[in-house]
């Protein structure tokens, strides 16, 4: 029971990571069309920049965590004028492409300014575990758990019940109905790239402390948030379970079989999910065509 208990915390950590990461991923996707490859990069420089401010520059935690996110917003400009320029915007494969090239680009500055071990951040929370029927967890954990509902919560209000919300929901559905009713399009498009770079600059935040980062995580990284998008099919509520079924799977695998087949199971798994949702579209298909 400890042990299950203990891969549990271990795999909801892991899955409220992914699941950010698929949240910024789903947001520009839904807003702007566009297929986020560069979504873990986010998060890598959100810890890092982190890390570096807090711990070795020594600098309080309020400044580590603006640095942090402003950074971030910079990146997300970059990758916005990127996917969105009217170049690269004259085919479907462009914006991936071009954000393919940002996803390079972060991973080979994050090599040249960390090099290549990974870091992470001094816990500022108190290290002494908590003890939870034989398992135990860190103080840190339930901030990262916390903090993850908290920003999924944020998500469904700005969505739901807010007219920026209900304008990037306009933008997402129709543009040019949207344009036809005013609203800017081109500012919805340039706020969602924002609101992926919050989601990643607080998902590094929140993880440094727990989990070391460095320039290779970049790719790992937007793979898994894409698993999470593709197989809720880039809806937020079935992106959150999926997302956080893909940790705790990860965690029980690593735990009860092996943690070096960790990734391949999850790779694995999502293929065979992908396999199964094709046959059931096409077998939606062959009924519709029967009627």
């Amino acid at each position: 029971m400890s042990t299950f208990l203990q891969l549990t915390f271990a795999g909801l950590s892991v899955g409220a990571l992914y699941m950010l990461i698929a949240f910024g991923m789903v947001v520009t996707y839904q807003v702007s069309r566009v297929e986020s490859l560069a979504q873990g990069g986010f998060v890598v420089y959100g810890a890092l920049v982190f890390t570096t401010v807090h711990d070795s520059l020594g600098l309080p935690l309020i400044i580590a965590v603006l640095a942090s996110s402003l950074v971030c917003s910079a990146i997300a400009v970059v990758l916005y004028i990127l996917a969105l320029n009217r170049f690269a915007g004259r085919g479907s494969v462009g914006p991936v492409v071009m954000m393919l090239g940002g996803a390079i680009l972060c991973q080979e500055l994050a090599r040249r300014f960390w090099g290549l071990n990974d870091r992470g951040a001094t816990p500022w929370l108190p290290r002494e575990p908590l003890h939870v029927f034989g398992a135990t967890v860190l103080p840190h954990s339930l901030l990262i758990w916390a903090g993850t509902a908290v920003l999924v919560g944020l998500g469904f209000a700005l969505f739901e019940r807010t007219m920026l919300g209900k304008g990037l929901r306009a933008a997402a559905d129709d543009v040019e109905g949207a344009r036809l009713v005013g609203i800017n399009t081109r500012l919805m498009r340039f706020f969602s790239f924002q609101v992926a770079g919050f989601y990643g600059a607080v998902a590094g935040i929140l993880l440094a402390p727990v989990m070391p980062f460095g320039w290779s995580w970049v790719f790992p990284l937007a793979v898994m948030g894409a698993i999470g998008a593709i197989g809720g099919r880039w809806e937020y509520v079935p992106v959150a379970l999926v997302s956080l079924a893909i940790g705790l799977f990860a965690g029980y695998a690593g735990g009860y079989v092996s943690t070096a087949w960790q990734n391949v199971y999850v790779y694995g798994a999502f293929i065979v999910v992908l396999l199964v949702l094709r046959e059931g579209k096409r077998a939606g298909s062959r009924r519709r065509l029967r009627s």
